[in-house]
């Protein structure tokens, strides 16, 4: 009589249960690219900018369909719960792999777009973020003739699989997030600028506080500060030798430091060992003794990393995680205790760079 009674309890309780609500494919608009600008209505000040596949049975270049949709509102959450009365299916940003923020909006305050990004359950931790030079909307607007389906080329600006360039800083969105909220760690965005209406540049990387962009690195310094910061491989050095500009490619680098107290002085020195082969230099290099060129561009090198530090240092910001070395290092009961040791120490802290450059080959065939 019990079990009777628990399947007519089990029975009763389904009739109230409703569906998942799924939807199929077919009924639903997949997001591959979101972006976000801020507009001069201080009623509504952020204008977001969707772009949505549309499926195409080709897959050759320049078969790319998409379909923009653009609001002004002001919350992005309401922009984009609003664009869902501008299209005729669901809106599914599973698939969005790339987020742009506006120019004017990272120089001014992008927490509130990180704040909906990182709540919004579907929206990817693995999701590429950069900043869009002049606004995400004209940027978004770019049909390259290479594109194979909606996204694909900015897809692979930034992934594994297509180009691998030292001038593109790659930022998803989950090390994006925790640079932004971690003590002694800052963010850092590659900028994408369009060279015309079919085609990108992603050459510059900015660097920003926990609210908005303080500084722009130029390539060389893009470059050179992923090889002290990632130990890039697939990147050059630049030097002169007698008053010759001499190139080398970069096939293996190390770089590490070590922060230690001198007196009152905080001293963060870095040990950077690399081996080269020579792309562009004199012709008779290759009957020459290779000490004194090595020397030279090991001295170069550690005179333009030294500057680059200083320049960071200089704008107040971290991208390197200096302060959460020190917050590593000073263990206290107080979690704040350490980083507010720490911060009167960055401003005074001084660079030492100890290149030391190793040249395997001219890239002659003799």
């Amino acid at each position: 009589m019990r079990n009777v009674f628990c399947c007519v309890i089990l029975l009763v309780t389904v009739c109230f249960l409703g569906g998942c609500g799924f939807k199929d494919i077919d009924k639903r608009f997949f997001v591959v690219a979101t972006g976000i600008d801020k507009t001069d209505n201080e009623q509504k000040p952020y204008r977001i900018t969707l772009q949505l596949a549309l499926p195409s049975p080709k897959i050759e270049p320049g078969a790319s369909k998409a379909q923009l949709e653009t609001i002004d509102a002001s919350s992005i959450a309401e922009g984009v719960r609003m664009l869902k009365s501008h299209v005729d299916k669901e809106l599914d940003f599973g698939h969005c792999k790339i987020f742009l923020v506006g120019e004017e909006l990272a120089r001014s305050d992008y927490s509130g777009m990180l704040q909906w990004m990182r709540r919004r359950r579907d929206i990817q931790s693995v999701a590429d973020i950069a900043v869009a030079k002049p606004d995400a909307q004209a940027l978004l607007g770019v049909k390259p003739v290479s594109e194979r389906y909606p996204g694909n080329t900015l897809f692979l600006s930034f992934g594994a699989d297509g180009t691998d360039s030292p001038y593109t800083y790659v930022q998803p969105l989950s090390e994006f997030s925790k640079r932004a909220f971690e003590k002694g760690l800052d963010p850092l965005l590659p900028i994408i600028i369009p060279d015309s209406k079919e085609s990108y540049i992603i050459n510059r990387t900015a660097l920003l506080n926990k609210n908005k962009i303080i500084m722009v690195l130029s390539p060389e310094e893009t470059q050179l500060f992923a090889q002290l910061a990632e130990s890039y491989p697939k990147s050059s050095v630049r030097g002169t030798y007698e008053d010759t500009q001499v190139v080398a490619a970069v096939s293996d680098i190390r770089s590490k430091y070590r922060m230690t107290t001198q007196g009152a002085k905080t001293v963060i020195a870095f040990k950077v060992k690399m081996s080269v082969v020579l792309e562009d230099a004199p012709e008779n290099l290759y009957k020459q003794e290779w000490a004194s060129i090595e020397k030279k561009l090991s001295e170069d090198y550690s005179r333009q990393a030294e500057e680059l530090l200083r320049k960071i240092q200089q704008a107040g910001v971290d991208p390197f995680g200096f302060g959460l070395r020190y917050r590593a290092n000073h263990h206290s009961n107080n979690p704040n205790e350490a980083y507010e040791k720490w911060l009167p120490i960055y401003p005074g802290a001084d660079f030492k760079v100890n290149a030391k450059v190793n040249i395997e080959g001219t890239g002659l065939i003799q």
